[in-house]
C-alpha cells in the first residue's frame, strides 16, 4: 500500500511538473533559508559550551559609582582573584590579559616579523579553568615560567614553517625574548577568548607586583564549587572589598561591586564596557529567528494554497476512488503521503543550497558556520523532525479539502468551489506579502541609519588619517620621526594618543567645579599639542596644549587640562569661567587651559558623555599622521620609507580613522545586509506562489476569456481581470504592514541615541516595491493567458 502511495505520488508530480516545481523551488528555498540561519542561531548559542566545567565558570566584572554616576566594566584588578580563592565557594580561578590590544606586539624570529593583536597573558590555571586543546607541552607547567609563551597551530606554521615550535625563541618588540613551552590547537570561534600566543601571566610587571584593586585591565575567570552558589560569593566579596576600600568610598554613593556573569552569556547578554572582542547581542538571535520562521511560514502558505487552489482538479479522481470503494483516510493518506514526498524533494533541494550558500553566508554574517555542523547528527535530528512537522502542517488541511469531496456531486458535475477555500487562500497571500512588506522596510530603515552614521558630523574629521602603533623604540625616536614626516610634505600633522578618537575608554576620577570635593566618573585621553588639529576638533575656548606644557607634566607634574562641553556641565562650569579652573583628575592637579567643543568618542547608541584630555607622554601609544590633500597612494608610500627608516624595527602597519569607525557599527551592517538578501528571497518565495496561483485562476478562467475575447474583450481587459483580486490583496497586505514594521523598526532604532525619523519615505518605498514585484509576477501569467487565441480554447471546451 505505501509502494502504490509514493507511485502515485510520483506520477502525479511528473503529471504536474510546473505546480510540482513551484512547491518545491518555494518550499527548499524557504528551508534553505531556514538550515542556514538554524546553523547561525546555533553557532550563536554554542560560545564557550565546550569547555569541560562551562556551567561553573563565572567571570567577575568591576562596577564602580562615584558622585551618583555609574560604571560597568568587563574588566578586573589584579587583587580579585587571590580574594576570590580565599572563599571556599571557589575551586579556582584565572586572569587573562591582551596586552596587545592597546597596541599591537612586535615578534621577530629570525627574519620573519609581524604586528600580533592578539599575544594574550594567562595564569598557570589556565588549563584548571578551560578546555583548550594543547597538543604539545605540560598544561600544568607550560605558563610557570616567566617569558614562556604558548602559540596556537597557525602561528606556528606561520613563524616556524613544519618545525617543532617546542623549545623556539622568540623576540617580542625587540627587547625581550620568550621560549615557546606548548603548541595548541587553533582557538575555536566560538569563544570569548581568542589569542595567537599566550604567555605566562609572571611575564608581567603586573604579574609580579603585589595585586592592587585599582588599574582594572584584566579579564577574571573562576570555577565555582559544585554546591556552591554564585550570589553567596558575590555577598562575601562586597563585604570584602567594602573593608579593603573604606578610605576611599568616601562620597556618598561611592561603591565598588563585582559582577559574575556564566561564561556561556558573556557573547550574547554582555552590556560591560571594554569587551576585549565584539561579541553579539541575544535580540539578533531572536531577530534572525523571527526572519527563519517567517520564510518558512512564506514557503508553507505557497503550497497550502497551490494545493487547495488545485482541489477542483482532483474532484474526479476522489470521487472515482470514493465510488470504487476508497474510504477518507486512505485519501487522507495518500494525499498527506503527496505532502511528505514534495517536502522530501524540497528539504533535499534546501540541504544542497544550504552548503552551496554557506561560503557567502559565512560572509555575510562574519562567522564560521561549518560545513559539519548539517550533518550532526543532533542537526539531522531536528531536520527530519521538521521535515515530518512541515509535511504535516502544509499537506493537513490540503488533505482535508480534497478528501472531503461528496462523489456524487463530483460526478454529476454539479461540484462547486468552496467560499471557504477561497477566503483562506486570500487570507495566506496577505499574510505572505504583509511579511515581506515588514521586510523590505526594515531592510530600507537599516540601510538608511547606516547612512545617517556615516555621515553624521562627528565632531572631528575622520578621513585621510592613519593610525600607527607606537612602543618604546617609537618613543624615542618619535621627534625625529615627526620632523621627517612632516618635510616629505604629505604630512599636516603627526600627533600622539593614548587612543583613538573613535572609542574612548580610559576611565578617570575628577574633581572640581562647584562640588569640589565630589569625584565624578569622566572619560580621560592622553594626547600631544598635534592630537587635537590632526583630527580636526575644535577648540571653543582657550587654547591647546604646546610642547611647554609637556615638559611642565614631566618635569613639575604641573597639569593643564582640556575638557568638552558635556564635561563642564557635569562640573556646573560655565563656559566662559572655564580657563583657569582648577580641577584634579585621580591624583594629576592642574586647571583647566581650553574647551574643546563635543565630539562623539564612542558609538552613536551613546550620548556624548564628559572628556578630560591632559598631555602625559608615558601613556602615548598610538601616532596620528594627518595626511595632505593629494594623490593617497604616493603620500603613503612617503610615510611608509620614512617610518621604516627611523623605525626599522617594527612592520609598517597602519588604519585608517575611518575605517575605525566603520568597524564600530559592524553587527548593524550585517544585519543590513541580512535583512536585504532574506527580503529579496521572502519576495521571490511570495511571488512564486503568486505565479502558482495566478496561472491556476487563468486555467480556471479559460472558457471565460475564450468567450470574453470572441465578443471583443482586449487583452489589457483580460489582464485587469485576472489580476484585479490579487492587487487588492496587495494593498491589504501592505495596509496590515506597515504598522507593523513602523513598530519593529522603532523598537530598533530606540538603541541609538542619535538616530533617523522613520518617515514616510520608507513606507511608501516599500509599498511601491511590493505593488509592482506583485502585480508583475501576476500580468505576467495573465498577458499569457489573455494571448491565447480563443478559438483554440473554445474548440477545446
Amino acid at each position: 500500500m505505501t509502494k502504490n502511495y509514493i507511485l502515485i505520488s510520483i506520477r502525479t508530480l511528473r503529471k504536474h511538473f510546473a505546480y510540482s516545481a513551484i512547491n518545491i523551488i518555494g518550499l527548499g528555498l524557504g528551508l534553505g533559508v531556514c538550515l542556514l540561519l538554524v546553523a547561525w542561531i546555533k553557532h550563536e548559542l554554542s560560545y564557550d559550551t565546550f569547555h569541560r566545567e562551562a556551567d561553573r565558570i563565572y567571570r567577575g566584572s568591576l562596577e564602580y559609582g562615584r558622585g551618583g554616576q555609574v560604571a560597568r566594566t568587563s574588566v578586573s584588578p589584579t587583587a580579585l582573584l587571590p580574594a576570590a580563592k580565599s572563599f571556599a565557594e571557589v575551586e579556582t580561578g584565572v586572569r587573562v590579559y591582551n596586552a596587545s590590544a592597546w597596541n599591537p606586539y612586535v615578534v621577530r624570529y629570525g627574519d620573519r616579523l609581524f604586528e600580533e593583536g592578539n599575544f594574550n597573558f594567562a595564569d598557570s590555571t589556565f588549563f584548571d579553568v578551560f578546555s583548550y586543546t594543547l597538543l604539545k607541552g605540560n598544561p600544568s607547567k607550560a605558563l610557570t615560567q616567566p617569558y614562556s609563551v604558548l602559540v596556537t597551530e597557525s602561528t606556528a606554521k606561520k613563524y616556524f614553517s613544519d618545525e617543532d615550535p617546542i623549545g623556539k625563541t622568540l623576540l617580542i618588540n625587540d627587547t625581550r625574548e620568550y621560549v615557546v613551552t606548548g603548541l595548541l590547537k587553533d582557538i575555536p570561534d566560538n569563544s570569548i577568548i581568542q589569542f595567537d600566543f599566550l604567555a605566562s601571566f609572571h611575564s608581567l610587571g603586573a604579574g609580579r607586583e603585589e595585586p592592587t584593586w585599582w588599574s582594572a585591565n584584566y579579564q577574571t575567570f573562576i570555577v565555582l564549587n559544585a554546591n556552591s552558589k554564585i550570589e553567596t560569593l558575590s555577598n562575601k566579596l562586597d563585604a570584602l572589598v567594602k573593608r579593603e576600600l573604606a578610605s576611599e568610598l568616601t562620597g556618598q554613593g561611592d561603591y565598588v561591586h563585582y559582577n559574575f556573569m556564566p561564561v556561556t552569556d558573556i557573547h550574547l547578554y554582555s552590556d560591560f564596557d571594554g569587551e576585549p572582542v565584539v561579541v553579539s547581542d541575544i535580540r539578533y538571535v531572536y531577530i534572525f529567528s523571527a526572519i527563519a520562521l517567517l520564510i518558512l511560514l512564506i514557503a508553507c502558505i505557497n503550497y497550502i494554497n497551490l494545493a487547495t487552489a488545485r482541489a477542483i482538479d482532483r474532484a474526479k479522481e476522489v470521487g472515482i476512488r470514493k465510488v470504487v470503494g476508497a474510504v477518507r483516510n486512505q485519501l487522507f493518506i495518500q494525499f498527506l503521503g503527496e505532502s511528505f514526498v514534495i517536502t522530501l524533494l524540497a528539504f533535499v533541494l534546501a540541504f544542497l543550497l544550504a552548503q552551496l550558500a554557506l561560503p557567502f553566508f559565512n560572509n555575510l554574517t562574519g562567522k564560521e558556520v561549518n560545513y559539519l555542523t548539517f550533518l550532526e547528527p543532533s542537526f539531522l535530528l531536528y531536520s527530519i523532525l521538521g521535515l515530518l512537522f512541515i509535511a504535516l502542517l502544509s499537506g493537513a488541511y490540503p488533505a482535508l479539502v480534497i478528501t472531503a469531496f461528496k462523489p456524487v456531486s463530483v460526478l454529476k458535475g454539479q461540484f462547486k468551489f468552496s467560499g471557504k477555500g477561497v477566503w483562506l487562500r486570500k487570507v495566506l497571500v496577505v499574510v505572505q506579502f504583509s511579511i515581506s512588506v515588514v521586510l523590505i522596510i526594515g531592510t530600507l530603515v537599516i540601510t538608511s541609519q547606516l547612512q545617517f552614521i556615516q555621515s553624521k558630523k562627528l565632531g572631528y574629521d575622520k578621513e585621510n588619517t592613519i593610525v600607527l602603533p607606537m612602543d618604546t623604540k617609537t618613543s624615542e625616536v618619535f621627534n625625529t620621526l615627526k620632523t621627517e614626516l612632516l618635510r616629505t610634505g604629505s604630512v599636516m600633522y603627526a600627533g600622539r594618543a593614548s587612543e583613538s578618537p573613535v572609542h574612548i575608554k580610559g576611565g578617570y576620577t575628577i574633581r572640581g567645579g562647584v562640588d569640589n570635593d565630589r569625584g565624578m566618573l569622566i572619560a580621560g585621553l592622553p594626547a600631544d599639542e598635534q592630537y587635537i588639529p590632526a583630527l580636526g576638533m575644535e577648540i571653543i575656548r582657550g587654547r591647546n596644549f604646546t610642547e611647554a606644557d609637556l615638559e611642565r607634566v614631566e618635569k613639575d607634574a604641573a597639569y593643564g587640562f582640556i575638557l568638552n562641553e558635556s564635561a563642564l556641565e557635569m562640573l556646573l562650569i560655565d563656559i566662559d569661567d572655564a580657563i583657569g579652573k582648577k580641577v584634579s583628575v585621580l591624583s594629576r592637579e592642574g586647571e583647566v587651559i581650553g574647551v574643546v567643543k563635543n565630539f562623539h568618542f564612542s558609538s552613536l547608541h551613546n550620548s556624548i558623555g564628559p572628556l578630560v584630555i591632559f598631555p602625559e607622554s608615558w601613556q602615548f601609544n598610538k601616532i596620528f599622521v594627518k595626511i595632505a590633500p593629494g594623490d593617497l597612494t604616493t603620500s603613503l608610500e612617503k610615510i611608509k620609507n620614512v617610518y621604516l627608516q627611523i623605525a626599522p624595527h617594527r612592520p609598517f602597519e597602519f588604519e585608517f580613522i575611518d575605517e575605525q569607525y566603520t568597524t564600530l557599527y559592524d553587527a548593524e551592517q550585517r544585519m543590513g545586509s541580512v535583512f536585504t538578501v532574506f527580503a529579496t528571497l521572502a519576495i521571490i518565495i511570495a511571488c512564486l506562489g503568486l505565479l502558482g496561483l495566478v496561472s491556476f485562476a487563468a486555467a480556471q478562467r479559460t472558457k471565460e476569456i475564450g468567450i470574453r475575447k470572441a465578443l471583443g474583450a482586449t487583452a489589457s481587459h483580460i489582464v485587469v481581470l485576472i489580476t484585479k483580486d490579487f492587487t487588492n490583496l496587495m494593498i491589504i497586505a501592505i495596509v496590515i504592514g506597515l504598522p507593523a514594521a513602523y513598530w519593529i523598526m522603532e523598537q530598533w532604532l530606540n538603541d541609538f541615541a542619535y538616530k533617523i525619523s522613520i518617515g514616510a519615505q520608507p513606507l511608501v518605498l516599500a509599498s511601491l516595491i511590493c505593488i509592482l514585484i506583485a502585480f508583475g509576477t501576476a500580468s505576467y501569467q495573465a498577458i499569457k493567458a489573455a494571448l491565447i487565441n480563443p478559438a483554440e480554447t473554445l474548440r477545446n471546451e
